[in-house]
């Protein structure tokens, strides 16, 4: 536990923001070195500026760049306040940003390939690390599975859940920005102006009408849902706003499908004249069965490794594995214990880290067996 603490506390360190490239390229340089180890063999990449790296164990095979199975952690992090990157441990938790979104999880798996190659146990394993994940992923697993043709027969990707749980499903995802163009005027004489910013907002609340009313009847609120997340516009409280932008955030579950949400929004758009809109994040459903070969043998391994039979869950948020979902890869999420994701109080659980870390382990013996 103690070297998955080290290298968790140092991945904290860094202020891997999307901003701070520098940043960016120094935690995955740092990966390097932390994975040079006689066994493993590295491939770095870089696309929108965006740094990545894969590690893979050294078995020469026909298909060097289909790995049975794939562990994808992401090292970028929403952004914080500069304390927060000082790592602090407070009886068996360790608080910072991104502690448990997710590099905790990221040490675990770097201290995993360590130990295999160490231990000269090769097998067709790789380790994929990005840096934009928070951003929508287009430069990191993205490109990794489209544009370099890197490829697994199941993916396992600790980004997810809670307590050990499996996630086998997740909602798909829109973001979109909606820009307004109105006409400025004093504020006194509103008449003659355009409020780009009333624009946008009777546009938002004709779109909510769409939408389930919380609180609803659904315990798990496994409904699509709606998020005006940002909003833009104005330039004193005197002038009528000729301007604005805001950006939403639409989660859906199955059978829904990301075509059906945007021509939702399409033809809610239609009766907005004036209003302009862009696709900044897409994301389709991801469903995943429990009958999979890979998901039973994980599952058999949370429960002799925690005494416990792992619960399948549905995820709200969208991570990594809708690239592999959509290329027809397996996948599974999963997380260790803790909380405060994308918040002040972040925090993950030291001992449940290397719990994680013993999962991981019997899950490659079960697969070996």
């Amino acid at each position: 536990m103690e070297e998955i603490t080290e290298i968790l506390k140092e991945l904290v360190s860094y202020q891997t923001v999307a901003s701070r490239n520098d940043e960016l390229e120094r935690v995955i340089e740092r990966c390097c070195e932390w994975l040079n180890v006689k066994g493993i063999c590295q491939y770095r990449y870089a696309s929108g500026d965006k740094p990545s790296l894969i590690a893979v164990q050294t078995v020469k095979w026909e298909e060097e760049k289909k790995r049975s199975i794939f562990f994808v952690g992401h090292l970028d992090v929403v952004d914080a306040e500069p304390e927060q990157f000082h790592p602090r441990i407070e009886g068996n938790k360790l608080w910072g940003r991104g502690a448990l979104d997710m590099k905790g999880p990221c040490a675990v798996m770097i201290h995993l390939f360590r130990t295999l190659a160490q231990e000269g146990k090769n097998s067709r394993l790789g380790l994929m690390l990005t840096t934009d994940e928070e951003i929508g992923s287009a430069n990191g697993v993205e490109y990794l599975l489209k544009q370099e043709g890197w490829g697994a027969h199941f993916a396992l990707i600790p980004d997810g859940g809670y307590d050990f749980h499996t996630v086998l499903a997740e909602k798909g995802a829109i973001h979109f920005r909606v820009k307004a163009k109105g006409k400025a005027a004093h504020g006194s004489r509103t008449w003659e102006g355009k409020n780009a910013i009333e624009h946008i907002m009777e546009f938002y609340y004709a779109l909510k009408k769409e939408f389930p009313a919380e609180p609803c009847s659904d315990a798990q609120h496994w409904h699509p849902t709606l998020n005006l997340g940002k909003f833009l516009g104005g330039k004193k409280v005197n002038i009528v706003p000729d301007e604005a932008e805001a950006e939403f955030d639409i989660r859906f579950p199955d059978p829904l499908t990301f075509d059906q949400m945007k021509d939702k929004i399409e033809n809610l758009l239609n009766s907005f004249p004036g209003l302009n809109w862009e696709i900044l994040t897409r994301a389709e459903v991801v469903i995943a069965q429990p009958e999979n070969t890979y998901v039973q043998k994980y599952r058999k391994a949370v429960e002799k490794v925690t005494g416990k039979t792992p619960e399948i869950l549905k995820e709200h948020g969208a991570t990594d594995a809708r690239f592999f979902a959509e290329l027809g890869i397996p996948i599974l999420i999963t997380y260790p214990i803790g909380g405060g994701i994308h918040t002040r109080e972040e925090w993950v659980d030291l001992p449940a880290l290397f719990t994680l870390y013993q999962i991981f382990r019997e899950f490659l013996n079960e697969v070996a067996t």
